[in-house]
């Protein structure tokens, strides 16, 4: 029999994930850390962490929020203080040597205003180019020009009132100020950093709202820091501390699942063999429920034990529940005569453990989904309540279950297959289907919970934008009247061409 590693030694190899944040109390707000790692941080904590005085060494408190992350601040180097340049250097050093993973920083964000127009001054192009790499040569660093919806306000108040006497409509207003926006930033200010990094430090532009295009700043910041992580237990350990983006906890739960309980010798996926799903299904819900890492101050999801069981019977229909049974029964299900288990193929029993495990992967997804949602201006915790709603939210659902289930068994993986990756493809693609068939019926889909434009719309030969490259194409469009007849943007509201 095949032996799982105990879920408590899951993330064992980095159980945190440690940032150094170099800042100013005008660049950095504590907005940027409610939303990336979903805790609640008071003004003047993150304040005093940027002020002269304040010791590096120190971690923020986070009271107990966030067990995944530490975070340690400073002043950035834009003043020019050698004194601030050598403290930033000789703590990146020492902690570079670090014998425990945990305890080396694993990435640095440095934050500047969008407001603030200057060039790079001498000592951040020291740092960039020298301080960092021979202080800590494998630390990548992300630039964040924070307060870009500022940024973005002040553009309008210069511009939208004479655009308004144009005769322009506010919905036209608002895409091309979209656009205007980012070429005036990119003139004024991004333009200046490119000509000194040369693209070689990735960087976002960072909103504190709650508005569509500001909640997408965040998850490109999300994803820009995990696109420069290396070290795949550092990455983990940031998917594991990120409360932004259900998305990334998904697909590191689907690849752990796909590593861990399949095999693809044969040239198709089939299940681990020598390991019951009966060890399985329990072994996946801890470490998952580890990665997905929900605000549960009340530990309700860890202390139902029949939770999983819960989840399960309310994603298969009610001729699949004898199945579902004997996954979560006695080890020897598998092996009995009398067991349905045992009646079924190789690879109907790779099926099944595909299905159970992300219908276990959805329920988690859209549990931080609720969490995240942008129309909360603080992450909320998990409750009993709250799993008591999505587990009928599940059952109500019959559309989306059947799209989760039968993505995952029309899936060619179980017939050819090299690639435990592609195993958590087909995971995630079906979470993510599921998601888009909840939407069509008019629930709250993923991404936060913001609305998209259903199929219903397109149906009607509607046009459905999908994304801001399609909005800034139609941007003249609407300018000119010659938009198409009507448009359903991803709020969900249609908007009719210009009179």
């Amino acid at each position: 029999m095949t032996m799982l590693t105990p879920p408590s030694e899951f993330l064992g190899a980095c159980p945190k994930f440690r940032l150094l944040v170099l800042g100013n109390p005008e660049s950095t707000k504590r907005e940027l850390f409610t939303k990336i790692f979903g805790v609640d941080l008071e003004k003047r904590l993150v304040d005093d962490a940027f002020s002269p005085s304040h010791n590096i060494e120190q971690e923020l408190d986070l009271h107990g929020q966030n067990s995944r992350l530490a975070i340690h601040t400073n002043l950035n180097v834009g003043a020019g203080d050698e004194a601030n340049y050598d403290r930033i250097r000789d703590f990146l050093t020492s902690r570079a040597t670090s014998s425990k993973q945990e305890d080396r920083i694993h990435c640095v964000w440095y934050c500047v205003a969008s407001e603030e127009d200057r060039s790079v001054t001498e000592l951040e192009q020291r740092f960039f180019f020298g301080g960092l790499h021979s202080a800590a040569p494998w630390v990548p660093l992300v630039l964040l020009f924070t307060k870009y919806d500022e940024f973005v306000s002040q553009v309008k108040l210069d511009w939208s009132r004479g655009a308004q006497e144009q005769g322009l409509s506010k919905v036209a207003v608002s895409h091309i100020l979209r656009d205007l926006s980012s070429k005036k930033f990119e003139k004024h200010i991004g333009q200046k950093w490119d000509e000194v990094l040369g693209g070689s430090v990735p960087r976002v532009c960072v909103s504190s709202g709650d508005e569509d295009d500001d909640v997408r700043s965040d998850e490109v910041l999300a994803e820009a820091t995990l696109t420069t992580l290396r070290n795949k237990n550092v990455k983990y350990a940031f998917a594991a501390a990120q409360r932004n983006s259900a998305l990334i906890s998904t697909r590191f739960a689907a690849d752990t699942a796909a590593t861990d309980y399949f095999e693809v010798d044969t040239g198709h996926a089939r299940k681990l063999h020598g390991t019951a799903m009966h060890d399985i299904l329990p072994h996946f819900f801890t470490r998952a429920v580890q990665l997905f890492n929900l605000r549960d101050p009340t530990a309700s999801l860890v202390s139902d034990s029949t939770l999983l069981t819960q989840i399960l019977e309310a994603t298969f229909d009610a001729s699949q529940q004898g199945l579902v049974t004997e996954c979560l029964g006695s080890t020897d299900s598998e092996t009995s005569p009398s067991s349905l288990l045992a009646h079924l193929t190789p690879h109907e029993r790779a099926v099944l453990l595909a299905q159970t495990l992300t219908a276990t992967l959805l329920f988690l997804h859209r549990l931080a989904d609720t969490q995240s949602s942008p129309s909360r201006s603080l992450p909320t915790g998990i409750t009993s309540d709250t799993i008591t709603r999505q587990l009928a939210e599940t059952r109500a659902s019959a559309a989306e279950r059947r799209a989760l289930l039968e993505a995952v068994e029309s899936s060619g993986v179980f017939t050819a297959c090299t690639l435990r990756g592609q195993v958590a493809e087909v995971m995630v693609r079906a979470v993510q289907g599921a998601e888009r068939v909840r939407v069509s019926e008019g629930g709250m889909g993923g991404g936060g919970g913001r609305r998209h434009a259903g199929a219903g719309a397109a149906g009607r030969g509607i046009v459905v934008v999908e994304d801001d490259s399609e909005l800034q194409e139609i941007s003249l469009s609407f300018v000119n009247d010659k938009g198409p007849e009507d448009m359903v943007l991803p709020s969900g509201l249609t908007i009719l061409p210009l009179t």
